[in-house]
């Protein structure tokens, strides 16, 4: 089976042609094969040539506090209703990037007949929710920042699109080795190792997910033929301090330098940020998909960095 993949060379996307290749064609959508998600007629083009019967949409403009500041000059053109303006398209803001580049993703599905699976986030939540309740697929969105903003308004599209769709939300994504971009796993490794003080936060929860799990549980949801919402995410609800130290501890590496911090004083000045998020799995583990915990993750990682 042959699939389209957006993001393909990325942090989560390059794991797919590693893992999977025996099982898929992958096929890169990007600028360096020719096609720009944010150019309609190039998508459209790319996916009527393909006779890929999936496509797997990655690619996103991640970086919170930068889609922050993307936000005034989104706005901006969003409520002048200026959806054409060649200046706004070309920089690639999150709006763009995130909603403009979907909407042309699954127009160009939806005239192909392809099924559409749709990397989302946690972000898409407010982190109002306990601990003890979680995050389930059947939860109601509601982003605190442009970023989340952006991929719920993808979201939506994909929902609304009439298309066969799975929306595969995704959290705190970690890996053994990228040579590209750092994960939060290894930045804080890698400061431990140059003997770095670290500030973690304390008051602030994640659900890692080890990169190999979500490429195995994206399989899953493929051969299954599944659609629908799915949470794709690490087995473990965790605070950054508590994850630094167990990093340190399992590379045996001193803990010491990991000092307690809030989030008030950690992000102050920075995008607003969901602080619960623990999300949970219970749908995918019912149809035998295993995620790991953190520390299943890291030794893992230990194992494959030998």
């Amino acid at each position: 089976m042959k699939i389209l993949v957006t993001g393909l060379t990325g942090l989560v996307g390059s794991r797919f042609t590693e893992l999977l290749s025996d099982s898929y064609e992958f096929e890169g959508v990007s600028r360096k094969t020719g096609v720009d998600i944010t150019d309609k007629a190039s998508v459209f083009q790319k996916l009527t040539s393909s006779d890929a019967q999936i496509v797997l949409h990655l690619a996103a403009k991640t970086d919170v506090d930068g889609c922050e500041k993307d936000k005034e000059s989104d706005n901006k053109f969003l409520s002048q209703k200026d959806f054409e303006n060649q200046e706004w398209i070309r920089q690639k803001t999150a709006w763009v990037m995130n909603v403009f580049g979907t909407q042309n993703i699954v127009e160009a599905c939806k005239k192909n007949n392809k099924k559409l699976i749709y990397v989302s986030t946690d972000f898409v939540f407010d982190g109002n929710k306990s601990l003890d309740e979680g995050y389930t697929e059947d939860d109601v969105q509601n982003p605190l920042n442009w970023y989340g903003e952006s991929k719920y308004e993808g979201e939506k599209i994909v929902m609304d699109s009439g298309l066969d769709w799975i929306i595969a939300r995704l959290a705190y994504p970690y890996r053994a080795n990228f040579d590209n971009k750092n994960d939060f796993f290894r930045i804080i490794l890698q400061k431990l190792k140059e003997g770095q003080k670290l500030n973690m936060v304390t008051d602030h929860v994640m659900t890692p997910t080890f990169v190999d799990d979500f490429v195995y549980a994206i399989d899953s949801l493929i051969k299954t033929k599944s659609s629908g919402i799915f949470h794709t995410v690490g087995n473990q609800f965790i605070s950054p301090f508590e994850a630094a130290i167990l990093i340190a501890r399992k590379f045996t590496l001193d803990d010491d330098l990991i000092i307690q911090t809030s989030r008030a004083q950690y992000f102050k000045d920075k995008a607003q940020r969901p602080f619960f998020l623990g999300l949970k799995n219970d749908k995918i583990e019912k149809m035998g998909i295993k995620m790991k915990t953190f520390e299943d993750g890291l030794e893992e990682i230990k194992n494959q960095l030998i």
